[in-house]
């Protein structure tokens, strides 16, 4: 390997190599190639993290008040998962010295954390009563575990993503389409806009 990449660990880029045929010029290209289909999925991934969490939001403040970050049966009723990610955005915030809203909670926590509210452990309390209400344009059939499942596709994908890790063995036209159809399921009018921004496809054309 040039010296120039040598920071390019060779079991990582071994799994470029072999896809390449070990043709290392071909190598190349596909590790660069993989770089770009990931970032070309973020403006995808930001829509659907933005639209999950308001959608959740709006439940939780219905069943909980604005402040239902810090009510207290709200805070008997998550796992101790949930309530780490509500702990630790809390100092994060007032270590900036921030005031704590809950537009800063919305902002502040993670995609796991609101993955995470959609499991059937939150069905009785909340999901029973307020899932048409905070996802009103689910299609007739769809289901909160139909909407936990495609959410946390979309997390698995997006740590993969995070961590730089090969898509090579990923069908990224289907993850593609199924990110899109679960953004329309949340929004179809951010669905609608966001789309025609979405380099994806003509990148995954790119392939070397």
């Amino acid at each position: 390997m040039p010296q120039r990449i040598s920071t390019l660990s060779q079991k990582r880029f071994d799994t470029y190599l072999i896809a390449a045929g070990h043709n290392q010029e071909r190598a190349l290209a596909l590790y660069v190639w993989n770089a770009q289909v990931g970032a070309s999925f973020h403006i995808l991934i930001q829509a659907i993290e933005v639209s999950l969490r308001n959608r959740i939001n709006h439940a939780l403040v219905a069943e909980f008040g604005s402040d239902w970050w810090r009510d207290s049966n709200f805070l008997r009723l998550i796992d101790r998962s949930r309530l780490a990610d509500i702990t630790t955005t809390q100092k994060r915030i007032a270590n900036q010295q921030i005031a704590i809203d809950t537009n800063q909670m919305v902002a502040g926590l993670s995609f796991g954390f609101w993955v995470g509210m959609m499991h059937r452990r939150y069905n009785p309390k909340i999901w029973s009563r307020h899932l048409n209400i905070a996802f009103p344009d689910l299609p007739p059939g769809a289901t909160r575990q139909m909407l936990f499942d495609a959410c946390g596709s979309v997390a698995r994908f997006r740590n993969r993503v995070s961590h730089h890790e090969p898509l090579l063995k990923v069908n990224v036209s289907q993850t593609y389409a199924d990110m899109q159809k679960l953004l329309f399921w949340l929004c179809p009018a951010t669905s609608t806009w966001i789309k025609p921004h979405c380099e994806v496809p003509s990148i995954i054309r790119r392939k070397p």
